[in-house]
């Protein structure tokens, strides 16, 4: 195998890791007490749209066909968690957290769109010599 070829399979590894590790993050951070204090305002939208766009985004750079399928997958695991919210005692579903997830998936995947294969440049990049 290539150095090249090496330096890009480590690239897709870390990439896709990371993904993962935003999905575990998003769950856990859905599911504990509330950080923020929400005092009867909207401000945890800007949270919810900016997490699920970076989301969106960031599996949207691996999963190049079909991103349509990826995003039905990343709404319906917002609105699974704001279902699995109802369950925590101190958290209540809200559909407009829903709406602000999926919003926030519309501007991840358009942002993908303009922006596409951010993994590829990354690994045609040169390696560092040690």
């Amino acid at each position: 195998m290539t150095a090249h070829v090496q330096h890009s399979l480590n690239w897709q590894r870390l990439w896709l890791l990371c993904g993962w590790l935003g999905i575990v993050v998003t769950l856990v951070v859905s599911l504990i007490p509330p950080v923020l204090n929400e005092s009867g305002g909207h401000s945890d939208k800007i949270v919810h749209l900016t997490g699920y766009a970076v989301l969106m985004f960031w599996w949207a750079q691996l999963i190049t066909r079909n991103r349509w399928k990826l995003a039905v997958a990343v709404v319906l695991l917002g609105i699974v968690i704001e279902l699995l919210q109802g369950l925590t005692p101190h958290r209540q579903p809200d559909v407009l957290d829903a709406l602000a997830n999926s919003g926030g998936v519309l501007l991840g995947w358009l942002t993908a769109h303009h922006l596409p294969n951010l993994p590829g440049r990354l690994a045609a990049l040169p390696a560092v010599k040690r």
